[in-house]
């Protein structure tokens, strides 16, 4: 009897808050260990996670589903930054690459495409504003 090959089965699109998280914790654990990216958040902003990753997702959930009810302003928070570290083009792009890499090693699809889509205006807007 011959048995066919399955395929696997493809990623799955962002669908919801789980996803949300599941993208932000990935993405943060690889800025976490970014030899460029780390000294930003770790030594610069002192970003305390317990605080900053539930802002995130809800930043990424309001971005995409408009319902995470996020407040707040990331322009004036990367503007504070600005002064006390290199925030030049080299290092948005890294973080783009992180964050649809992160995107593209997780999931796929139309909310997939639009998040980074979303996050890479992001990236030129702010850079473009604190530079």
């Amino acid at each position: 009897m011959c048995r066919m090959k399955q395929e696997p089965s493809p990623k799955p699109d962002i669908g919801g808050r789980a996803e949300i998280e599941t993208l932000v914790n990935t993405f943060y654990q690889r800025v976490r260990s970014d030899d460029m990216l780390n000294f930003i958040f770790e030594s610069v902003a002192q970003t305390n996670w317990q605080t900053h990753l539930p802002k995130m997702y809800a930043f990424w959930e309001t971005v995409l589903f408009r319902s995470g009810g996020y407040t707040g302003s990331p322009l004036a928070v990367h503007a504070k930054l600005a002064p006390l570290t290199a925030m030049g083009r080299e290092q948005f792009d890294r973080w783009l690459l992180l964050f649809q890499g992160t995107v593209d090693d997780l999931f796929a699809g139309e909310n997939a495409e639009h998040i980074k889509n979303c996050a890479a205006d992001m990236a030129k807007v702010i850079h473009s504003r604190i530079n």
